[in-house]
């Protein structure tokens, strides 16, 4: 099997590069394109954290096209801050159509409402006739997803493209949904993604116990990421009645006076929240 620090990650890094940080960190690749499109080159490249970051400038469809998705596994994270849109999915259809099985697709859009009736039937529009429901988002969360459905949409009709000259079964990709994520990042914020499997490799990804962890979710209804306001002593409080047994999340918060519904909202994901150090001068 083929070693997942191998892999070659593939993302959108800004000047920040947090995301390639802890994919070399925690995962061990080392082969990691940024796409670039909307800074100077000379300020990328000198806020590149890593040697082994090679920065690419141009869009996601002109990068993507010289990129050998084919060559070996990709983890790509488009991570898009604009809504879903034609480009998006043309994007979406260059990854899923080349990339070898085995590899990891994210994507990540903008899902908050569109209020300006006029731009709202532009980007209906631009998404075509063809919609999910539903086709006339109202409310916040239908707007999530309505987005969520057209890009599952989307990666099927690409793969399904994908699989159409393939003649054996065990060679068709399938895609294995594993992220379906809601949370606010300033804006409102949508996360799609999953592995790109190999029917020769279903039985493989179902013995990896990817699906059994507590925040993955196969279908329409999002891990919705709250993240509370805390502060460093509350979260420490927290952390000593977590992982969470018969009513000491409530216990600890009432100790603290820190509102219940806050306290349970971080014993749902502390395993994944970032650690930082308070600076003080007493």
């Amino acid at each position: 099997v083929e070693p997942l620090g191998a892999s070659r990650y593939v993302g959108m890094g800004s000047i920040y590069f947090r995301d390639f940080q802890l994919v070399h960190r925690r995962l061990g690749i080392a082969d990691m394109i940024s796409i670039e499109n909307e800074l100077p080159e000379e300020r990328v490249r000198f806020n590149l954290p890593l040697s082994c970051i090679r920065p690419m400038m141009g869009t996601v469809g002109e990068v993507m096209s010289q990129i050998g998705l084919e060559d070996k596994r990709h983890v790509v994270w488009l991570d898009y801050e604009s809504r879903v849109a034609p480009d998006v999915l043309s994007d979406i259809d260059e990854v899923a159509r080349r990339c070898r099985p085995g590899s990891v697709l994210i994507v990540t859009v903008n899902v908050d409402r569109v209020l300006d009736k006029g731009a709202r039937r532009k980007w209906l529009g631009a998404l075509g006739n063809d919609l999910p429901e539903p086709a006339d988002p109202r409310e916040l969360d239908e707007y999530a997803l309505l987005s969520y459905r057209v890009l599952k949409m989307r990666i099927g009709d690409a793969l399904s493209a994908r699989n159409a000259g393939v003649a054996q079964r065990e060679q068709h990709v399938e895609f294995r949904q594993a992220l379906h994520m809601v949370y606010a990042d300033g804006a409102r914020m949508l996360t799609v993604g999953g592995a790109l499997v190999a029917g020769s490799d279903s039985r493989r990804w179902d013995e990896c116990g990817v699906e059994s962890l507590d925040f993955v979710r196969g279908d329409d209804i999002p891990y919705r990421i709250e993240v509370p306001l805390l502060t460093r002593r509350e979260v420490h409080h927290l952390l000593k009645a977590v992982p969470e047994t018969d009513g000491a999340i409530d216990e600890a918060a009432e100790r603290a006076g820190i509102p219940r519904e806050d306290a349970r909202r971080f014993a749902a994901f502390y395993r994944y929240a970032p650690l930082y150090v308070e600076a003080a001068d007493w």
